[in-house]
């Protein structure tokens, strides 16, 4: 189960980005994934397979969480997106 999140702070001063945690609340580092490129920024403590299943998620949803992070970005709030 993994978690894709974003920073309302970051959003104001960093390119689109998403944070990856495995699980909500745990004590970890998140990845770090720029959301135009999908290059990874930061590993955190995500397994290549875990980070390969992120980068494959995100380019399938690419368009809506961008739209996401633009909206977090606006001051906006943002439903729960569920991807599969």
């Amino acid at each position: 189960f993994l978690t894709f999140f974003i920073f309302a702070y970051d959003a104001l001063y960093e390119p689109p980005h998403l944070h990856i945690a495995k699980e909500k609340g745990n004590r970890q580092r998140s990845a770090k994934v720029w959301l135009e490129t999908l290059e990874v920024a930061e590993q955190g403590t995500l397994t290549d397979k875990e980070l390969n299943q992120v980068i494959k998620l995100m380019h399938q949803h690419q368009e809506a969480l961008l739209n996401s992070f633009n909206k977090v970005k606006s001051g906006k709030k943002i439903a729960t997106l569920k991807l599969k």
